[in-house]
């Protein structure tokens, strides 16, 4: 994406503000949580690998367009669960609010509670110990596995909640829970109880997380806008987190 990027800044297109990306604009700084969507990935094995496909060259653009002046369309062909992902209750109930209906309230500027969960298979419920209110927060679990990315390992093994984790979140109340492996269930329950039960009590889930190591414990908010699909239940996202530097807190 470097590549790209500084190419992109040679032949026109430079983008505003700082160099680096990372670097505190207005004394906050913007972490992207989200893994890059491209042609081919690996994919769930279930799952058709996203296509991106030409729909308008530049070199056709050209032809009808005046002074030089080119542009480049494509069509992008892919299952809502491809990349990072963002689940509403419409995923497992047709009565609950899809990606166009979800209050876009519950996605924006929502306090994050980052929980280390590495080396446990099972999330269990211990990991939230004495981490007070959640009610309101979004929920990120830091299993360690987005180290798999890209990798066929990433989606033959997962973390999932165990039953009394998912209890507890449910009654707990977040906005947003999310994970940065594949999914909140395990691949063996066919029931998946963490999603149908998190979905239910219209707490929005996200799956395929990246980069939660570097943010911190607290002080930290999330924003993550879907597009608006009426209809669908789940669809890529590209979650940030905006951290403000001079009140963070690193529990």
């Amino acid at each position: 994406m470097a590549a790209r990027a500084a190419d992109a800044g040679a032949r026109g297109g430079q983008l505003p503000g700082p160099p680096g990306g990372g670097d505190p604009v207005n004394g906050k700084r913007i972490v992207d949580l989200s893994h890059e969507v491209y042609e081919g990935m690996l994919t769930h094995p279930w799952m058709p690998k996203p296509t991106v496909t030409e729909y308008i060259s530049r070199e056709q653009s050209a032809g009808f367009l005046t002074g030089g002046v080119s542009f480049h369309q494509v069509q992008v062909t892919m299952a809502g669960s491809t990349g990072t992902v963002l689940q509403v209750p419409f995923q497992y109930y047709a009565e609950g609010p899809d990606l166009a209906g979800f209050p876009v309230e519950h996605l924006v500027d929502v306090p994050i509670v980052v929980v280390p969960a590495a080396g446990h298979p099972e999330i269990p419920v211990g990991v939230f110990a004495d981490l007070g209110d959640l009610e309101g927060t979004a929920v990120l679990l830091h299993t360690g596995q987005d180290r798999l990315w890209g990798t066929s390992d990433y989606f033959e093994d997962t973390c999932f909640l165990a039953p009394e984790t998912v209890d507890y979140l449910t009654e707990a109340r977040p906005r947003v829970v999310g994970v940065d492996s594949k999914n909140t269930d395990s691949g063996a329950d066919q029931g998946k109880p963490a999603q149908h039960r998190l979905l239910g009590a219209g707490i929005a889930v996200l799956t395929s997380l990246t980069g939660l190591g570097s943010l911190p414990r607290t002080g930290a908010a999330l924003t993550v806008l879907p597009v608006p699909v009426a209809g669908a239940g789940s669809f890529p996202v590209r979650p940030v987190a905006v951290i403000e530097e001079a009140d963070r807190k690193d529990a």
